[in-house]
């Protein structure tokens, strides 16, 4: 009779190409790979995880996240059926969730981790998650034994929406690659033109037509250019684009950017921008700082955790606001070469190893029968 694994990890968000989500799975499952043996894995693209001492099951390639809505429906079914079946045989002692999709009344102990609840705090925006984040989630959640919040401000949201007790939701801090974002390495050439930084999704609650708007008031005095590494819809693209035009700012769209160019892309910034409504983290802005490039960012949900005294936080519906930290950025050096300083002290308390030990300490808890 053999004895069950120490524990297992649904990292079915990890695809070919991979979203914050699937770098979140990635990055959690080496570490935790690092430190502990009997680690199995469930993912449709096992190529990301190769070298690794866990043992790697292969999932349905229907489940990844680049297939946009349709993946995410199959993963919904994959996890009560394939996943409920491939636990039940290999009968871990307990299961962790690296995003809120879990399966329903499981005999095996559950963990789930929460990035955010954004779309309920943007109904109209999001309609067609409501039924994922009202009906879904909070049963996922309450089948869990144990909940992880990416930030306290995350939790505080979870908590209020979903009517758990706090003790049961433990505040695990997201880490970064340390081997690959640092100061030292080769940096994009702003072309002689400095450029503003936005690195992430297009979805509404980003507020970048804000971000276009206040780069282009600033080029009105100062040479700049803001550089939009994301993707996202048709539509959203286009209206970025009328309204870059509009403004007269010069406006370059990324669509989407392997990660082992990240780092350049950063380090070639003058800062990075983020005025977002809203964030469950904010990875970016983490990175960024660990590249030695300053940082704006909304002074709203999980964004102070992450940046501290080391940025400038702005009120994001603010325009002239964001302006004015923009170009204060440009054209002080003092204040810029500061908070380059702090941002690279912030960093380094920040790392996948130590995120991986404190989940490690909520996964032990919560197998015990």
């Amino acid at each position: 009779m053999t004895l069950p694994s120490q524990m297992a990890v649904n990292a079915s968000i990890l695809g070919s190409v991979p979203t914050g989500l699937g770098h979140y799975a990635l990055g959690l499952v080496r570490a935790l790979d690092a430190l502990r043996e009997g680690l199995i894995v469930y993912t449709s693209y096992p190529e990301a995880l190769s070298g690794l001492r866990a043992t790697v099951r292969r999932t349905s390639h229907l489940t990844r996240p680049e297939r946009g809505m349709r993946g995410h429906g199959a993963r919904l079914l994959w996890t009560q059926s394939a996943l409920r079946a491939r636990v039940r045989m290999d009968r871990p002692r307990v299961l962790l969730n690296t995003l809120p999709e879990g399966i329903l009344g499981s005999r095996v102990p559950q963990v789930t981790v929460v990035h955010d609840v954004i779309p309920l705090a943007f109904p109209s925006q999001y309609p067609r998650q409501q039924f994922y984040f009202r009906r879904l989630v909070p049963a996922v959640l309450h089948a869990s034994r144990a909940v992880i919040a990416v930030s306290e401000a995350t939790k505080r949201e979870v908590i209020a929406a979903y009517g758990l007790s706090p003790d049961r939701v433990h505040v695990v801090l997201n880490g970064y690659d340390t081997a690959e974002y640092g100061p030292a390495g080769p940096a994009n050439d702003d072309g002689g033109v400095p450029y503003v930084l936005y690195v992430g999704s297009l979805l509404p609650h980003k507020n970048l037509p804000r971000l276009v708007e206040a780069v282009a008031r600033v080029a009105r005095d100062t040479p700049v250019r803001l550089v939009i590494a994301g993707s996202g819809r048709p539509a959203r693209v286009a209206e970025l684009q009328r309204l870059a035009e509009r403004a007269g700012s010069p406006l370059e769209l990324l669509p989407y950017v392997d990660q082992w160019k990240l780092p350049a892309l950063y380090r070639g910034a003058r800062l990075l921008a983020m005025p977002s409504l809203a964030e469950g983290f904010g990875l970016p802005a983490l990175e960024a700082m660990a590249c030695g490039t300053p940082v704006v960012v909304g002074n709203t949900s999980a964004m102070p955790e992450v940046v501290g005294d080391a940025g400038l936080l702005v009120d994001p519906e603010d325009t002239s606001a964001l302006a004015e930290a923009i170009s204060c950025l440009l054209t002080q050096d003092r204040l810029r070469k500061e908070l380059i300083g702090r941002g690279l002290a912030r960093a380094a308390t920040f790392s996948w190893e130590r995120a991986a030990r404190q989940v490690l300490a909520v996964l032990d808890e919560a197998a015990v029968p």
